[in-house]
């Protein structure tokens, strides 16, 4: 007998399956979509602040007017992420996997550049490679930040999926 495809438990099974998957590769911080959200822009927030306050010492990479160009800045950049890496993993998954992941510094780097355009506060200072400099210590900065939080289990809510 064959197993009919249009069964609701294989679809609902198949949903929770790909938000696991989604999950374990780093792209969704908790499976609670409001709660990644939340995480997220903390993240950000935190990962900007860092890596803005370290390179005024040395080398600067950026300047903003003020703290609410700051917030501005890093939860608009949290909602483009969002909406371009949930059509990048929803429509070139396959693409991602191919390039190990570095579609997602390219789509970083687009979404600093498209905050860059679109508030006027903000720019990235002296040289043209600034913005690539500054989106790739972003990921290494949140990339610590982001393998605590999927690893803790108190955020978590007491478990961790699929690991």
């Amino acid at each position: 007998m064959q197993p009919n495809p249009n069964d609701p438990n294989k679809k609902d099974m198949k949903k929770k399956y790909k938000k696991i998957i989604s999950y374990q590769l780093g792209v969704v911080l908790h499976l609670n979509f409001g709660m990644h959200i939340l995480l997220l822009t903390i993240i950000n927030v935190l990962a900007m602040g860092i890596l803005i306050g370290l390179s005024s010492r040395f080398y600067p990479l950026v300047r903003l007017e003020s703290l609410e160009t700051f917030i501005v800045v890093a939860c608009l950049f949290t909602l483009i992420e969002v909406f371009i890496k949930g059509i990048m993993v929803r429509y070139l998954y396959r693409f991602i996997l191919i390039t190990f992941g570095v579609m997602f510094y390219l789509s970083n780097l687009i979404t600093f550049w498209l905050v860059d355009l679109s508030v006027a506060q903000i720019s990235f200072l002296y040289d043209g490679t600034n913005i690539f400099t500054f989106t790739l210590f972003f990921m290494i900065i949140r990339l610590l930040f982001t393998t605590y939080v999927r690893k803790s289990k108190w955020i978590q809510g007491g478990k961790i999926h699929g690991l």
